[in-house]
């Protein structure tokens, strides 16, 4: 009874918008994308800046480890990268001079090549120098855990003083959606993919509120197999800046 109805009140909708609709189906929204985001590093938990709940804008800083011995390792490696890079200019003015002296004939071969040797080890040097100067930078990047993308934070096991181990066989985790794009699941028959395959112009509606879709597709493989035949999920993607929960029930329209 209330599907017959729910069904009148979209033709009614639909004669007084000006637009038919070939198609309606019942559709839950979910979530666009839902990741779970950890540390690519081990150490103990400084800060957590959010909570579950929260809205998060895209590279806002959500988790952040102690970075001392980071921050020393890093002033360190600049320190080491400096003294090579001075060696290295030190060591290119004695081969010009030794070439010098080498080109007035009063330099033997072998001490030229000893002279160069000595400049290849330093460049060498400085090579690793600059090497670990990038490596302790990056590790002190991954101290610091941001959202990669506007999102909703659904869950989060982290907590301030807490020892995280990456390599743990269950990590700590931080659970993000994306915020603004969500999508409407359907499940279609075989012929309804036949009618939808030319990308129509979809709509999403959720109570009063009429959304556009974005995107939409079609699986490819059959999610079941039930009296009526196979039945294929359709994805309707639309934009809402507010919060749309997912389960909630909504219809897929389809002129």
């Amino acid at each position: 009874m209330k599907n017959r109805f729910r069904i009148l009140l979209l033709v009614l909708l639909s004669f007084a918008t000006g637009t038919l609709f070939a198609d309606t189906f019942d559709a839950v929204v979910d979530w666009n994308r839902r990741v779970e985001i950890g540390f690519g590093m081990s150490g103990q938990v400084k800060a957590v800046a959010v909570r579950p709940g929260d809205a998060v804008a895209s590279g806002a800083v959500l988790v952040s480890l102690d970075t001392v011995l980071l921050e020393i390792a890093v002033r360190k490696a600049s320190n080491t990268e400096a003294i090579s890079e001075a060696e290295m200019e030190r060591q290119l003015a004695v081969v010009e001079r030794e070439q010098t002296l080498y080109d007035e004939g009063s330099l033997s071969a072998v001490q030229l090549e000893q002279v160069e040797l000595d400049l290849s080890r330093t460049e060498f040097a400085l090579n690793d120098a600059q090497l670990e100067h990038q490596r302790v930078r990056h590790l002190l990047e991954l101290a610091t855990l941001t959202a990669p993308f506007d999102a909703w934070v659904v869950d989060s096991d982290f907590m301030p003083g807490q020892f995280v181990h990456h390599q743990a066989d269950s990590p700590v985790l931080m659970t993000l959606a994306e915020r603004g794009r969500y999508v409407a699941k359907a499940e279609v028959d075989g012929t309804a993919v036949e009618r939808l395959t030319g990308s129509p112009e979809i709509e999403i509606r959720l109570g009063d509120r009429t959304f556009e879709a974005v995107q939409s597709r079609i699986g490819l493989e059959p999610i079941a197999d039930g009296n009526g035949g196979q039945r294929y999920l359709l994805s309707v993607q639309f934009d809402s800046d507010s919060l749309i929960r997912p389960g909630t029930s909504c219809t897929v329209l389809v002129p």
